[in-house]
């Protein structure tokens, strides 16, 4: 089913979070289709040929997915403005297309040893899927045969290789660490990404039921706390235990990744949630999308560390305190981190996305006063620079594809922003039976 860009594109109410996630996005568009575009090499491809991509490794496919997908969106919703990045709308487009179909294109669906099929390869997947959802009505036949065929490939490769037997957790059901230092919520979330957009994409299709089954399964094992394994809570037709192969986040909401509690790998459910998807459809969204959302947030707010003491992976640094500090858009690393203590576009996105979906009058107050200050950090840093980039080097953030991460998150806040502005999401905890195999 194709997106009703109408609704999105009419005159609705602006808000200072829209406003704050449009320029933040815009300076993605920019840096994406000039300095960027020139990096990657791909400025020497002629227009509408295949572009090089280098390889089939992570930081050659996600990157390019990242900006397909995040420029993709800025021009069906009118935040690109080519008078701002010096880029002709219909060349901006242009090298849109020409990343999806470079990528689809790539994919082991449609050419031998191409990417795809492999960890995070879901992930990528889903990125250049949605792209190509996104612009579908500008494809032309080949590249939406290609971009089918990619999808139920990684689909297939999920359902598979990710069943319900292989799916990670940190800790068993008996409550035993069976993966120490290494939760599996990311990575339940990001093999969750392909089945998203396909289910959002294709309700029709026969495989539906199926994808979307594996999908709620894996989204409620990315966010289940141990105490969930005794929780018998109807979630899509089922008690919460019964879709549960163990726990990835502690009790108190922190996850714990690379052997210390590590805030970013908080926030990574909340970025490959698959909720964007089916709310841009206009579908309802499964109730299993919300799971534990807000204890998450509560141990960004409210979870206090004090200095010295013992938690998993080491001792509290100084200052101590909360992850997000009051009045500021500051973020506390309890234990610090090996990425950089510069990203704030991850958390900005988690705060628009709990204040779109908590209940709670207070939690959503708060969280938009962080989104805004946090958000506005990241636009502090951006206006640094001519071409909008975010970092001045890989002391602000060692990710090597942290510049496209960041377009991906404020895409994602981007349209959660939108949607509010338009009503309210609807949940839906129909049954999702097992399918028959």
């Amino acid at each position: 089913q194709l997106i009703n860009w109408l609704r999105l594109n009419t005159k609705i109410p602006e808000t200072p979070q829209r406003a704050l996630m449009r320029k933040i996005l815009l300076n993605t568009n920019k840096y994406a289709v000039t300095t960027w575009w020139k990096k990657r090499g791909f400025a020497d491809t002629p227009a509408g040929d295949y572009l090089d991509l280098q390889g089939i490794t992570e930081h050659k496919i996600r990157p390019v997915a990242a900006e397909a997908e995040a420029l993709a969106i800025s021009l069906r919703t009118g935040v690109y403005d080519p008078a701002y990045t010096g880029v002709p709308a219909k060349d901006a487009e242009a090298k849109s297309i020409q990343m999806i179909k470079s990528l689809v294109h790539a994919h082991v669906a449609n050419k031998i040893k191409g990417w795809g099929r492999a960890w995070q390869s879901p992930l990528w997947a889903g990125y250049t899927a949605f792209a190509a959802w996104v612009l579908w009505d500008r494809l032309d036949a080949v590249t939406r045969r290609e971009t089918l065929a990619m999808i139920n490939n990684e689909c297939d490769w999920v359902m598979q290789n990710k069943g319900a037997a292989h799916i990670k957790t940190y800790r068993d059901c008996a409550g035993n660490i069976i993966s120490p230092g290494d939760t599996g919520a990311e990575e339940n979330a990001w093999d969750g990404a392909i089945l998203g957009v396909a289910c959002a994409m294709m309700p029709e299709l026969p495989q539906h039921l199926m994808w979307l089954h594996q999908l709620i399964r894996l989204s409620l094992n990315a966010m289940a706390r141990p105490g969930d394994v005794q929780n018998q809570e109807i979630y899509n037709g089922k008690p919460l235990n019964d879709w549960l192969d163990g726990s990835n986040i502690n009790e108190d909401g922190t996850v714990v990744n690379h052997h210390f509690i590590h805030p970013d790998y908080m926030t990574s459910p909340f970025e490959l949630n698959s909720a964007k998807y089916f709310w841009l459809a206009g579908s309802s969204i499964p109730k299993a999308f919300t799971l534990n959302m807000d204890v998450v947030f509560h141990a960004f707010a409210d979870l206090n560390f004090r200095v010295g003491d013992s938690i998993t992976g080491g001792h509290v640094q100084s200052p101590g305190g909360t992850i997000f500090k009051s009045g500021s858009g500051d973020i506390f690393y309890p234990l610090g981190t090996d990425w950089g203590k510069d990203r704030r576009m991850n958390f900005s996105m988690v705060n628009a996305m709990v204040a779109a979906f908590t209940n709670d009058a207070k939690d959503q107050k708060r969280a938009v006063s962080w989104e805004l200050e946090q958000g506005q950090v990241v636009l502090n840093m951006q206006n640094r620079f001519a071409d909008g980039h975010t970092y001045l080097d890989k002391t602000e953030d060692g990710y090597p594809s942290c510049e496209e991460w960041v377009a991906d998150m404020a895409m994602t806040a981007y349209i959660i922003e939108t949607l509010k502005t338009i009503g309210r999401p609807v949940f839906d905890n129909a049954a999702v039976p097992s399918p028959i195999n």
